[in-house]
């Protein structure tokens, strides 16, 4: 075992403590965002903590082979109904008395609130409350009513990025001492590279560029809209794919008129939702990847991409130059004049200039890892036990 997630288990058992993994996130049926983070934190819990992480969902336990099933699937079909119908469950929580030494950890919002005497929760961004203009009123109350309450009822907080922790300490008022980055990783299962070479080459191996987001106003495709009918020259060597399943207030993301010619022929594509392994074909076939987001909290899609050794053209925006780095063309969200700029940039790269980019993408995504990830957050809660030792035991 690695000597830092040794050093936690053992501050773990000599203080008798039990951590719970909220798997909420994993119950839904198709993994993106949120859920693939949550993935990726369970399956380094699984490998680097197994003897003190239980898994639970509002005030029962989940079942850690059904859990272990989910993230084989990479889907939470089967989880959910598994779990409603009772096969997935593993009774009830301890009683009270049973949880004095209990931790609770939230990869996302809590659906139930302090059930564990000592809590932390992980923020993904504040864009609800920051940008509240790109999201439907469901998605607000959904999303503020946990905001300060989690914050109020954590003893850690994490943020998934230096530009989520600073929100947090902005907007929140998050202590300085008690919140804490912990940034996401990028993986994929080893078999993708194996087998990516024996696939049909996407598109029949015609040049184009990926557009990876739920298509939702925050997530600016208008932009990539505009310049396809400023600049239509574009469409005549590349075609532009945009990935990703409908989100919300669809009618503001819909391609204008003048883009139906360009739909008809099949040069303006829109695959709705990929699996994870089609994700990975189109990520490592592209040109390059367009992520012209207004606001994120990290921006996966980006480190994604350059895991699979792909260009990446991002809006200069909240979280993204602090994942990208010196990796990512970056260019003005609003403007698309801006975004062609960058595209003619990536069209015109001699092949010596991808070699320059694939070694900067691969010391870019070296830094960041579910393991990683893992021990951003459990370095900092087992320091926190080891100055909090008057928890009751159980």
């Amino acid at each position: 075992m690695s000597p830092r997630f040794a050093a936690i288990a053992a501050a773990l058992e000599a203080g008798d403590h039990a951590l719970y993994y909220d798997v909420s996130p994993l119950f839904e049926e198709h993994w993106t965002g949120i859920p693939v983070v949550a993935a990726g934190l369970a399956r380094a819990l699984l490998r680097w903590l197994p003897g003190s992480v239980h898994f639970f969902f509002e005030h029962h336990r989940v079942a850690r082979a059904a859990v272990i099933d989910a993230l084989g699937r990479q889907s939470g079909l089967f989880l959910n109904r598994d779990f409603f119908r009772g096969p997935a469950q593993d009774g009830r929580l301890p009683p009270l008395e049973g949880r004095r030494r209990a931790i609770g950890l939230y990869p996302s919002v809590k659906r139930v609130t302090q059930i564990f005497p000592l809590e932390c929760s992980l923020y993904h961004d504040l864009s609800t409350l920051i940008t509240p203009h790109f999201h439907v009123i469901e998605n607000i109350r959904h999303h503020q009513k946990g905001l300060v309450d989690d914050l109020r009822t954590n003893a850690l907080t994490f943020g998934v990025s230096q530009a989520t922790v600073d929100d947090l300490k902005a907007y929140l008022g998050a202590p300085e001492d008690r919140v804490f980055v912990a940034h996401n990783g990028v993986s994929w299962p080893d078999w993708y590279a194996v087998q990516a070479p024996n696939m049909p080459v996407p598109f029949d191996g015609d040049p184009y560029f990926l557009v990876l987001s739920t298509r939702e106003p925050r997530k600016n495709i208008g932009c990539v809209f505009e310049l396809l009918a400023l600049f239509p020259e574009i469409l005549e060597t590349t075609r532009v794919v945009i990935a990703g399943r409908a989100g919300w207030l669809l009618e503001t993301q819909s391609p204008p008129a003048v883009l139906a010619k360009a739909l008809a022929e099949g040069r303006l594509v829109f695959p709705g939702f990929v699996s994870d392994f089609d994700k990975y074909l189109l990520l490592r076939g592209a040109e390059a990847t367009i992520y012209p987001s207004f606001f994120e909290g990290f921006g996966l899609p980006i480190l994604e991409s350059l895991s699979a050794g792909t260009p990446v053209i991002a809006s200069f925006s909240s979280s993204l130059p602090e994942i990208g780095h010196e990796a990512c063309l970056y260019f003005d969200p609003f403007s698309p004049e801006s975004l062609y700029r960058v595209v003619r940039e990536v069209q015109e790269n001699p092949p010596k200039r991808r070699a320059e980019f694939m070694a900067r993408a691969r010391a870019i995504t070296a830094r960041f890892s579910w393991d990683n990830m893992l021990l951003a957050i459990m370095e900092p809660l087992a320091a926190y036990l080891a100055g909090h030792t008057s928890l009751p035991k159980k």
